[in-house]
């Protein structure tokens, strides 16, 4: 089936008709996962120095275009969008088929993750027509990506504090100030950013969001070494950045319900991973060292199994539209810990092995192991997840 053999919205009457059709063209089009060709984790760049880690990211971010290049030919992202905006105007319940269907595969559109997680809820939420024509048909082609410019050094996990201040001029308005642990600055076209409009006493009522275009004078991108050995992370310096009017997210000073809507987005999304999601290659791993016959290691086979179906049914439960308290926070808490002891499991199995930093088969693993720590502070800290559950999924004091 080649790529302009796709299922036509008219004759996908049903789900299970749909699914084969999507089904049929991944077979035809993608690679399996383990397989040479699976590139589901390429965007988990790390390298030895910053000249070798944006060789890799280049090289990711080329992979991961020309997929989702290819996905949007065959009619097969965004069918739920309007027809405006790159999409298909199909039911929602299609992108979730797609989804389900791409998650069974060695492929991944991860270092597009804000663009193509955040940015539309945001501005099908939030946005005008002109910013959703303008900014999300080249998102579904692959061509742009995007970042968040929220944390600063005295405001990570509260926001509320940010002190980046957008000021007016004629034609928009001059931002100035610093964001730090911004996710593929260096890359990213455009940014969702959060900066004050209102006076400091204001708090979460100050705040405005805007669409930044990363590539202008006053952006100023300086990445951030990782224990990984990655540079995942960046600073990010705003000296009289210029955003035009047509960049305002929403009113003045709703930033904070923008913001909301921002986190919710990104928290399912770091809760829809694949960095992590590494049960298949940890019984592979079992196997290749011989140890898959082992008693314990057939525990830590069978935990990491469990914890990954777990957080597929919670996932398929939120697309299927079941009402899932704090949905969000849940989904992203247990994504961080199956990380974190997943990639534990993986350095039982390998013994020593683990402290040989040249050892092929313990190398992506101890990636994980150290990448894993910023799982739990992206989007929120564990801290943060709990209070959230506890308060508005369990309607506890705070």
């Amino acid at each position: 089936m080649s790529d302009s053999q796709v299922p036509d919205p008219e004759s996908a009457l049903d789900r299970e008709g749909f699914q084969a059709h999507v089904r049929a063209w991944f077979e035809a089009n993608a690679p399996r996962k383990g397989s040479p060709e699976d590139f589901s984790a390429v965007h988990v760049v790390n390298a030895r120095t910053l000249e070798e880690y944006h060789e890799q990211e280049r090289h990711a971010l080329t992979v991961t275009r020309r997929w989702q290049r290819r996905l949007f030919d065959a009619g097969l992202a965004g069918r739920s969008w309007p027809a405006g905006c790159g999409g298909r105007g199909a039911p929602a319940w299609q992108d979730e088929v797609v989804a389900e269907e791409q998650a069974r595969w060695g492929v991944s559109t991860k270092m597009f993750a804000v663009a193509l997680e955040m940015v539309p809820a945001v501005l099908f939420a939030h946005g005008t027509h002109e910013q959703r024509v303008t900014h999300l048909p080249p998102i579904l082609r692959g061509e742009h990506g995007w970042c968040q410019l929220l944390s600063e050094p005295g405001a990570g996990s509260d926001l509320g504090g940010a002190q980046t201040r957008a000021s007016a001029v004629d034609g928009g308005w001059s931002v100035t100030g610093q964001k730090v642990w911004t996710s593929h600055a260096g890359s990213a076209q455009f940014a969702l950013l959060i900066a004050r409009t209102g006076t400091r006493e204001e708090r979460s009522a100050g705040l405005s969001c805007f669409v930044l275009d990363m590539a202008q004078p006053g952006v100023d991108v300086r990445p951030l070494r990782q224990m990984s050995g990655g540079y995942h992370f960046n600073e990010v310096f705003l000296d009289d950045a210029f955003v035009p009017e047509s960049g305002l997210i929403g009113g003045l000073g709703e930033g904070w319900a923008v913001l909301k809507t921002m986190l919710a987005s990104e928290r399912a999304a770091i809760g829809g991973g694949t960095s992590a999601r590494s049960a298949t290659q940890l019984v592979g791993l079992a196997r290749r060292l011989g140890r898959s016959d082992d008693t314990a290691v057939q525990d830590l086979l069978a935990a990491a199994v469990i914890r990954e179906r777990v957080l597929d049914l919670l996932r398929s439960r939120i697309a299927a539209g079941h009402q899932v308290a704090a949905a969000g926070p849940v989904t992203k808490l247990l994504y961080s810990e199956h990380a974190r002891l997943t990639a534990g499991a993986a350095t039982e199995i390998l013994g020593t092995a683990a402290t040989v930093a040249d050892d092929p088969d313990a190398a992506p693993w101890i990636e994980r192991l150290l990448f894993a720590p910023g799982l739990r502070l992206g989007g929120g800290t564990d801290e943060i997840q709990r209070n959230v559950i506890a308060e508005r999924g369990l309607g506890l004091p705070r």
